[in-house]
């Protein structure tokens, strides 16, 4: 497997295609934005591309996951969420437009994506989680994030039904420097400049476990969070 930073405009496009598949594949039908004041175009232009191969020869085309990745300083953060003006902006991150077509292929994009954000000295990182798939709540409780506020709106994407809801969750303090820790011992190898990541056999990252309590507390909120958003898409 491996993973490698999306330089030309040719693997980006694939890339903004890939991404488009997969969003289909789940029946989430969404259109980019660009109404001036927000521009989803531009969020990506300025965000730096990743992409999952099977095999290290293998062309463009064969990408079967990918994420995005900006810091704050590249490009301004996308949706409502803590306070973060203490922290230098290119030390904040979010993580947007996780996608995968194959099994396990998104947990693979992701231990490519903290070993990137691990060399950075970062100090927290965002993600903004669609309400209502469970199947991505436990993956990134797993990673240590916890959510911050109520769902909000995410207004860079469009489907028929509107703009989608999300609950913002963020990675910090011990958490994070467990997840830095954990990404250095991955069995991997890269060039000097980090540009692509081949991963060795035995690829796994559990830098977090999350108490009992704790765990009961986010399933809890993610509950009311997702009900929350129903009854705002039903008064909306």
């Amino acid at each position: 497997m491996e993973v490698r930073l999306l330089t030309t405009s040719f693997q980006r496009r694939v890339f903004v295609e890939r991404l488009r598949q997969a969003r289909d594949e789940q029946l989430t039908h969404f259109t980019d934005v660009t109404d001036g004041r927000v521009d989803n175009r531009a969020r990506l232009a300025a965000s730096e591309l990743y992409g999952l191969f099977a095999d290290s020869g293998s062309p463009a085309e064969e990408m079967i996951a990918g994420m995005a990745i900006h810091d704050l300083e590249m490009f301004p953060r996308t949706c409502a969420g803590p306070d973060l003006s203490h922290w230098p902006e290119r030390a904040v991150f979010e993580c947007s437009d996780h996608w995968s077509l194959a099994p396990g292929a998104g947990m693979k994009i992701w231990c490519g994506a903290a070993i990137q954000i691990a060399r950075r000295n970062p100090r927290a990182v965002l993600a903004y989680l669609a309400v209502g798939m469970s199947d991505h709540w436990g993956f990134y409780r797993a990673m240590g994030f916890v959510p911050f506020g109520r769902p909000v709106q995410f207004t860079y994407l469009k489907s028929a039904a509107g703009f989608p809801w999300v609950q913002p969750v963020i990675l910090r303090g011990e958490a994070l420097e467990k997840l830095v820790a954990a990404s250095s011992q991955l069995p991997f190898e890269t060039d000097d400049e980090f540009a692509t990541l081949r991963f060795q056999p035995g690829l796994r990252l559990r830098p977090f476990t999350v108490p009992s309590a704790r765990q009961m507390a986010w399933d809890a909120q993610t509950t009311r969070a997702y009900g929350e958003s129903q009854e705002m898409q039903a008064g909306a």
